[in-house]
C-alpha cells in the first residue's frame, strides 16, 4: 500500500543530497514513477556490469531481474549512509557474485563473446570499446576482435580482480564508492586495481599472441 511522504523524513536520510533523499522518499512511498525512473537510470549500468562479470547476456539479464527485485523490497532499510548508487552496486555485486559462486558449484562457468549474444544490444549493453560514429567494416571487425578479447581476458580473472577492474576502468568508480560497494578498504583496492591490471594484461598479451598465429 502506498503512503503519503513525510517531508520532515527528509532528516533520516543524512549523508545524501536533498534530491536523492526526495527521490529515496518516493521510493519507499511505492510511487509507480519513481520505481520507473530508477529502471532507467541504472538498467543499463548494472546490465553492462553483470555482463562484464558474467560473460553471458542471458545469465545477465536475469540477473539484473533478481537485482531490481531485490532492491525494490528493501529500499524501506535504506538509511541514507551511503549514496543511493553505491547501495544500488552493493546489492547487485552480492547477486552477481552469488551467480558466479553458484555457477562454480555446478561447473557450468562458460564465457560467450559479445558476438555470441545478440540480446546484450537489447538488454541495453553499451560497449565503452565501440565508437558512436559509423564505423568502417575494417573498423567494425577491429573491434569485434578487440571486445572479444576484452571479455575473455576478463573471464580468465579472479572474481576479486575482475570486480575491481569492472568498477574502476569499465565503470568509472572511484576508489572510495569501490570500497563500499566490496565492503573493503580503499588501501585493497588500491593494491587489487594493480595486481588486476596486471594479470589483465598478460591474459590481453596472451590471447592476442595466440589470435596472431
Amino acid at each position: 500500500m502506498r503512503r503519503e511522504i513525510a517531508y520532515n523524513d527528509l532528516d533520516q536520510a543524512s549523508g545524501v543530497n536533498a534530491e536523492e533523499s526526495l527521490f529515496v522518499l518516493r521510493l519507499k512511498a511505492n510511487e509507480d514513477a519513481a520505481y520507473d525512473e530508477l529502471v532507467r537510470g541504472y538498467h543499463a549500468s548494472i546490465f553492462h556490469v553483470a555482463y562484464r562479470m558474467l560473460g553471458d547476456a542471458a545469465e545477465a539479464s536475469d540477473v539484473v531481474q533478481e537485482i531490481f527485485l531485490k532492491v525494490f523490497r528493501n529500499i524501506g532499510g535504506f538509511k541514507g549512509e551511503a549514496a543511493l548508487k553505491t547501495w544500488i552496486f552493493k546489492i547487485a555485486f552480492s547477486e552477481i557474485l552469488n551467480r558466479l559462486r553458484s555457477w562454480k558449484r555446478r561447473y557450468r562457468y562458460a564465457t560467450v563473446s559479445l558476438d555470441d549474444n545478440p540480446s546484450a544490444k537489447r538488454n541495453g549493453y553499451n560497449s565503452p570499446y565501440v565508437a558512436d560514429s559509423k564505423p568502417t567494416p575494417e573498423e567494425v571487425l577491429e573491434s569485434k576482435e578487440q571486445e572479444t578479447a576484452i571479455q575473455r581476458a576478463l573471464s580468465k580473472l579472479s572474481s576479486d580482480h575482475r570486480s575491481i577492474i569492472v568498477l574502476r576502468d569499465i565503470e568509472g568508480f572511484s576508489y572510495s564508492e569501490i570500497a563500499d560497494v566490496l565492503g573493503i578498504s580503499i588501501g585493497t583496492v588500491k593494491s587489487r586495481i594493480a595486481r588486476a591490471r596486471a594479470d589483465l594484461k598478460k591474459s590481453l598479451m596472451r590471447y592476442l599472441s595466440v589470435q596472431r598465429v
